[in-house]
Order: C-alpha cells, then structure tokens, then sequence
C-alpha cells in the first residue's frame, strides 16, 4: 500500500497556493501558519465534497453513489499535537494507525521541499486509493486496497489535523485523521442515486453539499505530572516561550532602544524544550520551590528563575502562567535592549534576559495556588543559566549559527531546533 502511494504521489505537479478566508484555529504550534492548516483542511473538504456529488471512480471506473450525509471535516489542533509529538527527534520513524487514529505521512527532502505541496501531495495520493478498489456501486469498504481514501471519505472521520518537523537535510509530514468505527465492511456514507438525495440526512443545514460536524477534539494525555500543571498550562508555558523567543530571533520584538523599534535579530536561538524527563526533572524541582507555598521569594541554584506572586489565591492556573509570562517578557518593550546585549543584572531586564539567553535549553514551569496565605504563586526556570556580563544573544542573520550546535532553522525562520 506504501509503495502505491509513492507512485500516486510522484505524479502530483509542484504548485503554491493561496489560500483565502483563513481561519484562525489558536493551535499551539506557531511555526506552522494557519494558511497551511487551511489549505490542508479545504483539500479534504474539497475531496469529500465530491464524493457527496457522486464524482469518484474506483478501480472498474464506476461511479460510488453519491452521498446522504457526507459531513464537513474539522480541523483538531490536539490531533496536530499528537502527530507532532509522535516524530522524533530524526524524522525516521512512522506513526502507527490504532483504531481511533490513522496517518498519513510520508518524508521529505528538506532543501527542496514545499510544504504545501508535501500536503497536497499526500492528501492526492491517498485519496487516488480508490483506483485500486472495487466499490460494486455500493460505499462499503470491502479491502485494504482503498483503506487510506475510505480515512478520507469515512463520515465518521470527523476531524484532522496536520503537522511536519525538519531534521537536518529530511524532515516527516503527518495528517492524523480521528475516527470511530473504521475498517474493513464499513459503510463510508450512507449512499444515494439522485441528486435530491444529496444532504438529505440534514436537510437545510447542508452547505456545499456537506452536513455540519460535530467533531469533539480528542483528548491529549498528560505529558508531565511532576508539575503539577494541566496539559493545557503546559503546552501554554512551552509555546509562550517559543513564540517570544523566535519573535526576538527573527528581528520582530519591540525594542524602544533599537533603531528602527525592533530588536537586533538573533544568529543561534535555541529552541526550548520542557524538561520532564527521569526522577529529578527540571520541573519537579520548580514545583518544589513553590510547592509550601514560600513566603518569601524562593532562590534556585544551577538555573535561571523567573518568579512572580499574585496576591490573590484563585487565579486560575493557566491565567496566572501566562499574565507572568507576557510580564517577564514585557521587560523588553518597556526598559528596551539596543544594540548590545550584554546582561549586566539590571532587574529592569533580568525577568526578559532568563527567557531571552540563547544558550538555554530546557525550562519547566509551575503554579500553586495558596489559599491560607491569598497568594499564588509562578515559577519558570531555564537550564542554561544566564550569568552577569555574558550576552543575553549572539546577534547577526537569522540561524546563521544554527550549523555551528548541529542544529538546523525552524521553517518558518528563527529559532534552531
């Protein structure tokens, strides 16, 4: 089956599209823009819209029925997490279909790679499945054959969500489409012969042929207890930091001491990964810091730390991440940079220069509410630790020193991953 996707895919001309009306779908990934997630979305659509017509030949070159209640797919930013989370570090392994999930994926050559074009490449060529099985004028799935088009054209495939990750010179594209009940025998939709029949299973509601989804984002498991925070706070505190980190790296952070308003682009900014990993994890340690709920504010030794207290004891845990977060990093818009970037432990940017160092690597976050005491209280620390009189950044061209720490720019441009 691979192999017939292979060839499907090698016969798609490259094209670049613009993609009009884009949504704005709030994932957590900000290197991927949503023009790309829209695309890949209105490509699915547009497929399952012309099966709902009654458009598509198999294998004999008969027409499938048309459809009474194909359905529009969704967009799930968590189905686009989980396929992030499942590429490695090497782009080599595959993702696995299990009952509820299947991928579509295939590599890619990063140098000479569009990612638009990787999408519709994969989304074709699973679709064109088809070809190569025998409906008998009927919409059940009888084989493996066309197994990746019925993923597409299955109604109860109700949301989807697309990824990539560059590693070096290769780099994975993953679509992962949720479904319940999928397989072979299944009925994709349930079929008609007229046109009158098109949408008939929700009547006016139907729009472009397609009936409303009713698609209820999957669930992401927790991917770190030791601090105590909500997936969602944790993905939050994750893509804050990488999100103001490459605004920096790609010369867009507001700077009142530069000229011009910007700050100097950055050459070698890392990428920050979370640190949850073995018995004495990053992010146990700053739970630890707060978790008696300290009265005065706690030190750390080996780290950067970032600490802010609310005096108030209910704020919600994810408000109080990010109000602290945009805090810290506010320091820049308000006290400014300019050209040199040395730190000399000016409290007016110290909170900015911890998240800024781009010698960090890894940071943890965490909050606890102290209800006893009306407080709440925010930490974030961050392995590298910056030092006084070293340079919060190495200015120069966007990732021109990523080759330099064998790692490679982030697509779009700006942090070294």
């Amino acid at each position: 089956m691979w192999s017939i996707l292979l060839i499907l895919a090698a016969v798609v001309p490259k094209i670049f599209f613009i993609v009009e009306g884009t949504t704005a779908f709030n994932c957590r990934n900000s290197l991927i823009p949503d023009e790309w997630r829209q695309f890949a979305l209105d490509e699915v659509n547009k497929y399952r819209r012309s099966a709902a017509r009654g458009e598509v030949l198999d294998k004999l070159n008969f027409y499938l029925p048309k459809a009474k209640n194909m359905t529009k797919m969704a967009y799930d930013c968590n189905l686009e997490e989980l396929a992030y989370n499942a590429i490695p570090s090497d782009c080599s392994a595959r993702l696995e279909r299990t009952a509820y999930n299947t991928p579509l994926q295939s590599e890619f050559t990063s140098s000479k790679c569009n990612m638009t074009n990787e999408v519709k490449i994969i989304l074709h060529a699973a679709w064109s499945t088809v070809k190569y099985a025998n409906f008998s004028n009927n919409t059940v799935q009888h084989d493996n054959f066309g197994y990746n088009f019925g993923v597409l054209a299955f109604v109860n495939t109700t949301g989807m969500g697309c990824t990539y990750k560059v590693c070096g010179t290769k780099g994975r594209i993953i679509c992962l489409f949720n479904h319940t009940l999928y397989g072979n025998n299944a009925e994709l939709y349930e079929p008609t012969w007229t046109d009158g029949g098109i949408c008939s299973a929700c009547g006016t509601k139907c729009v472009e042929f397609l009936c409303p989804n009713t698609h209820i984002p999957v669930t992401i498991p927790s991917t770190c207890q030791d601090d105590k925070l909500t997936n969602d706070s944790h993905n939050a505190a994750l893509w804050m930091h990488n999100y103001y980190r490459k605004l920096l790296a790609s010369g867009w952070a507001k700077d009142p001491k530069s000229n011009g308003g910007y700050a100097v682009t950055a050459k070698q900014m890392r990428e920050l990964k979370y640190d949850c990993t073995g018995t004495n994890n990053l992010a146990k340690k700053t739970y630890d810091l707060i978790e008696s709920c300290p009265k005065s504010d706690p030190q750390s030794s080996g780290y950067s730390l970032n600490f802010k207290r609310f005096h108030k004891h209910d704020v919600p845990e994810q408000e109080a991440l990010e109000e602290a977060i945009k805090e810290w990093w506010g320091q820049l818009g308000n006290t400014g940079l300019g050209s040199d970037t040395t730190f000399r432990d000016d409290a007016a940017i110290a909170n900015f220069a911890k998240m800024a160092y781009d010698k960090a690597e890894n940071m943890a976050c965490a909050v606890k509410n102290c209800q006893k005491q009306g407080q709440t209280l925010v930490a974030c620390q961050y392995s590298s630790p910056i030092t006084n009189d070293e340079k919060i950044y190495e200015t120069g061209d966007v990732c021109s020193g990523c080759k330099a720490i064998s790692k490679t720019c982030s697509n779009p441009r700006g942090l070294c991953v």
